[in-house]
């Protein structure tokens, strides 16, 4: 009902604005981009809506606008669910430059901070979230008070098995449709079919409109080269960047240099800045400091090259990088396109180069482990088809998502050279089954190979003049006389029957050693991980002489506890122990018994992702041993 003004004539509500409105006032555009149009528009229709636009497409204007709308209507603030603090922290930092009261609730500052940020979300239009968080009880319970109008699912292909980055606490927020029942907005930038149709099944999304954008990049060129060893992978992309002037502070441009495995990252960037590029590097195993430091200086562009594991990129959007490389293959088709499409935003000409070697299924097997979600492996499929693939790669990525891959770019290496794009896979495809050939050979020569009681002495001797029980594939490896850093680290060349049989091929050593475990000539030690020993051999220990063995105390009290949720933790995750946090990182734990956010952060062992992952439940148990 309109208030009336001192003379009696009612006063007019304050006009509503339009979504274009509040589009051009706050972020300064006249008009949204295809797709966000259509995704605001549902959302303003109170619809549920299932939004997957391209890397750079815009994504978080389809909910902001309406949260804008919502909150100004009096409705209540927009819950958006997201999976990392320092994306958070930056979209709400950019919200509230532009005057729309935001807050992220996470366990990355002070007890004091978060407490104010709890009365801020009281007037919030919009409230970030990690999943971690909202699997309490309590705090859904919380923000139902607040009064939520819409909830908005970021990054949602992280709740599909079939996605690319399949996290396991994605996976409980269909919950929060039974406590919140608001239309939700599920947002990602990678999403085949099947995986759409899994998170709309997941969070329980009613009917849903759907808005697919546009996955064509019409100003990226695609490039593969199939480029075997490390070393002429990385000269490749030195070569590429000297050429282009890329890569020094004194030129345009940036480049983003993708590896697998962290090893890789300090080695390529070793390498590079060795050709006089300047270059950094980051990865998750680094501390805090050093990865701010990192991105930092590639975004001032003091190191305009950096060199990044997977870990890197979410939320970045920087204008001028005009080359996206990986020396090393990536875990999947839809993984490759987001990381590469990070090259061009700018709507200028960038290449987007994959350089493939075997090695590679070999290093993405390892990082898989035995039980990968069932989408990881149809998304190392789909690579391998871009990779071996003889059409056009943007048509086949287009494909990969859409179903139908449109026109030929006209500017990739297989729609500019096709012949020499066709003979490369052709070699590569016969250098494989060259090597298949080979491996099948010498598994025929260790199958036909006789093993002889001398071969046997052989072994005994070795394993008699060990210090400890070892597995018979180092044991194999000893015997042959192997330079593997796990032969070195053990110490195994100081054995004096150190490569008595390096003329026998592994496969029959290793046989060898089976056949003497089942004949009772060796031993087995261990359960979990069997070793191999002498019958009649006695383990040394480090006890003293005569000393009764006594079994180590079982851990009680916030140690105790600490390992209890750790094993909990890793079984539900399907994890070791010690990928939840290390004994170290425990020990420290119990020890310094951190009472804040920035204090667990400063536990060694501790960075953001374990904070964002463990943190609140972590400062709750370490609350409870407080006085012990």
């Amino acid at each position: 009902m309109s208030q009336e003004s001192l003379f009696g004539a009612p006063v007019p509500p304050p006009p509503r604005r339009s979504a274009v409105q509040v589009l051009e006032e706050l972020w300064g555009y006249s008009a949204f981009r295809s797709g966000q149009r259509e995704a605001v528009a549902a959302c303003v229709g109170g619809n549920d809506v299932m939004v997957v636009l391209p890397t750079g497409g815009g994504k978080s204007i389809c909910y902001q606008v309406p949260a804008v709308l919502d909150h100004a209507a009096g409705r209540g603030a927009t819950l958006v669910v997201s999976p990392l603090i320092a994306l958070m922290d930056d979209q709400v930092r950019i919200l509230t430059e532009r005057g729309i009261p935001a807050v992220a609730l996470h366990s990355g500052g002070e007890w004091a901070d978060v407490s104010a940020k709890r009365d801020e979300a009281w007037s919030a239009a919009v409230i970030y979230a990690s999943p971690e968080r909202l699997a309490s009880p309590k705090f859904r319970a919380w923000l139902d008070k607040i009064g939520i109008a819409r909830i908005a699912v970021d990054e949602a292909h992280c709740i599909s098995e079939w996605g690319h980055d399949f996290r396991p606490d994605f996976a409980k927020l269909g919950g929060l449709r039974d406590v919140f029942d608001v239309p939700i907005i599920a947002l990602t930038a990678t999403a085949t079919d099947r995986v759409r149709t899994e998170i709309a099944a997941r969070l329980k999304l009613r009917d849903p409109v759907s808005i697919v954008g546009d996955f064509a990049r019409p100003n990226l060129r695609w490039t593969v080269q199939h480029i075997q060893g490390h070393q002429a992978r990385t000269e490749r992309v030195a070569t590429w960047l000297l050429a282009n002037k890329v890569g020094k502070k004194s030129q345009p441009g940036r480049a983003i240099v993708y590896v697998a495995t962290r090893k890789r990252a300090s080695e390529v960037c070793a390498a590079l800045r060795a050709r006089g590029l300047d270059a950094g590097y980051y990865h998750g195993g680094r501390s805090d400091s050093a990865r701010q430091n990192a991105q930092g200086a590639f975004e001032r562009r003091s190191r305009p090259v950096l060199v990044a594991t997977s870990a890197f990129g979410m939320g970045v959007d920087l204008p001028d990088v005009r080359l996206v490389a990986h020396v090393q293959a990536p875990a999947g088709l839809a993984a490759y396109y987001q990381q590469a499409g990070r090259a061009g935003r700018d709507g200028e000409d960038a290449d987007c180069l994959l350089l493939y070697s075997s090695a590679d299924a070999v290093t993405q097997a390892r990082l898989r482990g035995q039980s990968p979600p069932p989408g990881v492996m149809a998304g190392w499929k789909a690579l391998q088809d871009y990779v071996f693939g003889t059409t056009c790669r943007q048509v086949a990525i287009v494909e990969h998502f859409l179903g139908d891959g449109g026109e030929a770019c006209g500017r990739c290496d297989v729609c500019v050279r096709p012949a020499a794009v066709e003979a490369q896979v052709e070699a590569s495809r016969e250098q494989a089954a060259d090597r298949k050939a080979e491996k099948r050979r010498k598994a025929a020569v260790a199958d036909n190979f006789e093993v002889t009681d001398a071969h046997e002495d052989a072994i005994t001797e070795f394993v008699d003049n060990l210090r400890k029980p070892l597995g018979k594939m180092l044991v194999s490896r000893g015997l042959r006389g192997s330079t593997a850093k796990a032969v070195k680290r053990k110490g195994l060349s100081k054995n004096p029957a150190f490569g008595r049989l390096k003329h026998v091929p592994e496969a029959a050593v290793v046989r060898a050693v089976e056949e003497m475990l089942e004949s009772g000539k060796l031993v087995k030690k261990g359960r979990k991980y069997p070793t191999v020993w002498l019958p009649d051999k006695k383990v040394r220990t480090a006890a003293t002489p005569g000393a009764k063995k006594t079994r180590a105390p079982r851990a009680t009290g916030l140690k105790g506890a600490l390992r209890t949720f750790r094993q909990k933790e890793a079984r539900q995750r399907r994890w070791k122990p010690y990928q939840v946090f290390s004994n170290a990182t425990l020990d420290a734990l119990a020890t310094e018994k951190p009472r804040t956010a920035k204090e667990l952060l400063e536990v060694k062992g501790m960075g953001p992702v374990r904070v964002g992952r463990f943190g609140e439940q972590l400062l709750t148990l370490i609350a409870e041993f407080k006085n012990s």
